[in-house]
């Protein structure tokens, strides 16, 4: 499935507050996510979702 980006801006949000605020490697925050940690880096370093801020995953 070439070209199909599974994040969306609420993940790519929540991605941030993982590597960001709490300090998490890209690795980890893909884990926890259910991402890949290529997805993971485009959202870090904003290829993806530019617009993405810190936000905190619900419990």
């Amino acid at each position: 499935m070439r070209g199909r980006f599974p994040c969306t801006f609420e993940m790519a949000c929540h991605v941030l507050y993982l590597v960001e605020v709490l300090g998490l490697t890209q690795t980890e925050a893909a884990l926890v996510v259910g991402l890949n940690v290529g997805s993971v880096n485009h959202v870090v370093h904003r290829r993806r979702h530019p617009g993405a801020y810190p936000v905190p995953i619900p419990m």
